[in-house]
């Protein structure tokens, strides 16, 4: 459902149900808008279709002929440099379709072990239905489908799913019996079905938002009510935050379990990851403080909030070839690990302003004391999150001559990560320059600072053609609200920097 529609429910039907009744039903699907389509006019022409979904009819003449055809077999034919958004977007588009078909036609469902067979093959329904050989196996798998289609179909019309889950059971040792070899274990099968049912990083986008709120509150009463002990409250909401850090990396850790490799191959799974290395980088350097500490919680759970969008898929697939090397676990965990730490400077930032905007006689003793421990910890923030970028774009030249021949070719993720290279160099220098070292000065630089951040893991992604692709989803538009946020910042930032310069206290 999520490959295909971008949802995970139907019309008040789970994804196991549609998954099954498009099987059995496939005649009554054909007509129904199930396929998610991009924003680019050209497609929706090209398929006749004004609305942002599609049914499988609908790429379809009435002789039978696929519509983007000629148009698939021409973005094949470019290089992956040369696709643009609208290429990359109707090579989504026709993944969908297949994807479609081949439930329709049961080719999706390779459950049925070949047994005897030396490559460990295992069997879909229309494999079995389009064969000329004769076999045992072919006997199981045609038997198995029939059976079940008509047992499903009764479960449908009279409630008693018995029959259909008694074949179930015997497919399952079956598969056991004859495919042990390559099938999961237990288990693994466990882990997936708990990491899938516990939903934990959704869960934990709440749970870290509430916590933000919460020490973003105790924060600001700590410099109106200076008088007020807080350190118990802190324990008790820096204790919930360890807990949440736990089950963060119980819920890494099982992906990578469950998926075989390092989980941060593709966009969704980068995103889960910088929300730990921020959470991570938060609890190192802010566990003594409530400002950097409600920081973290912010920002962790506005990327894990981000994740759960639709056009970032959790789907866990094989490894396209170029990154099944350990230069993935190496490269990536820096570069995508550096973001974390980087971001939290820049949420550190802004609250350091947003402190500005409240100086008064009475407080701008304890607000300077309280925004120069929060720099410092922002500082420590960019300097491991420099540290880590500069590694992970230096060993990102060595995966490039190993997959590509070459160190350095000047593509877009390359030339945007040594942009950032550069901005942070900059920011972190800039207490050298006469006029620039202030606090005011360095606290702005490290939110604007974080757009070379945002270039480079998601406008290089999402908006530049370049060999840097396979971590990319479906091109999305520009959203209003970013401009609102750029507004909201400006705002912040002019009225930090009249108030401090009208109290002489932080330069």
């Amino acid at each position: 459902m999520r490959k295909l529609s971008r949802k995970e429910s139907l019309d008040g039907l789970t994804a196991d149900q549609v998954f099954l009744s498009l099987f059995i039903n496939r005649a009554d699907w054909y007509d129904v808008d199930i396929i998610k389509l991009g924003k680019h006019e050209d497609l929706h022409d090209k398929l006749g279709v004004t609305e942002s979904y599609a049914s499988y009819k609908d790429f379809f003449e009435e002789s039978g002929e696929y519509k983007l055809i000629n148009e698939v077999r021409r973005v094949y034919s470019l290089k992956p440099i040369d696709r643009g958004v609208y290429e990359k977007e109707l090579l989504k588009v026709d993944e969908r379709v297949n994807v479609l078909s081949m439930v329709f036609s049961g080719s999706l469902l390779k459950i049925v072990p070949s047994p005897n067979d030396p490559n460990n093959t295992w069997e879909a329904y229309s494999s079995h239905k389009h064969s000329d050989g004769e076999g045992e196996h072919l006997g199981i798998a045609e038997k198995f489908f029939s059976s079940y289609s008509s047992a499903l179909l009764h479960g449908v019309s009279t409630n008693d799913y018995s029959e259909a889950d008694k074949l179930v059971a015997e497919l399952n040792q079956f598969q056991r019996e004859q495919g042990d070899d390559i099938i999961p274990s237990e288990t693994k099968i466990n882990a997936e079905i708990l990491l899938s049912n516990s939903n934990v990083f959704t869960r934990l986008a709440g749970l870290y938002m509430l916590l933000g709120i919460a020490l973003l509150f105790f924060l600001f009463l700590s410099v109106f009510k200076p008088n007020i002990k807080l350190k118990t409250v802190y324990l008790v909401l820096f204790s919930i935050v360890l807990v949440g850090f736990i089950l963060h990396t119980i819920g890494l850790g099982l992906r990578w379990y469950v998926s075989g490799r390092a989980p941060w191959s593709n966009g969704y799974e980068s995103m889960i990851y910088i929300a730990w290395t921020s959470t991570l980088a938060g609890v190192l350097f802010t566990r003594k403080s409530f400002g950097g500490l409600a920081a973290t919680m912010v920002l962790a759970a506005t990327i894990l909030l981000v994740s759960t969008l639709s056009f970032l898929d959790p789907e866990i697939t094989p490894l396209v070839p170029v990154l099944k090397s350990y230069w993935l676990t190496i490269h990536v965990s820096l570069e995508a690990g550096s973001y974390g730490f980087l971001m939290l400077g820049a949420i550190i930032g802004l609250i350091n302003l947003v402190l500005m905007i409240f100086i008064t006689e009475n407080n701008k003793k304890r607000l300077k004391r309280i925004i120069q421990e929060m720099s410092y910890i922002s500082e420590l923030t960019l300097i491991g999150g420099l540290f880590m970028v500069s590694i992970g774009t230096y060993l990102g030249g060595v995966w490039a001559n190993e997959s590509w021949g070459r160190y350095w070719g000047w593509d877009a993720k390359e030339t945007w990560a040594l942009v950032t290279v550069l901005v942070y160099a900059f920011i972190l220098h800039m207490r050298l320059i006469p006029k620039l070292g202030g606090l005011f000065a360095y606290n702005l630089a490290t939110i604007f600072g974080l757009a070379s951040v945002i270039m480079t893991y998601y406008g290089v992604n999402y908006y530049l053609s370049g060999l840097h692709s396979y971590a990319t989803g479906d091109p999305v538009p520009i959203p209003s609200w970013l401009y609102i946020v750029v507004g909201c910042i400006v705002i912040i930032s002019v009225l930090a920097y009249f108030r401090k310069r009208k109290f002489g206290v932080i330069s």
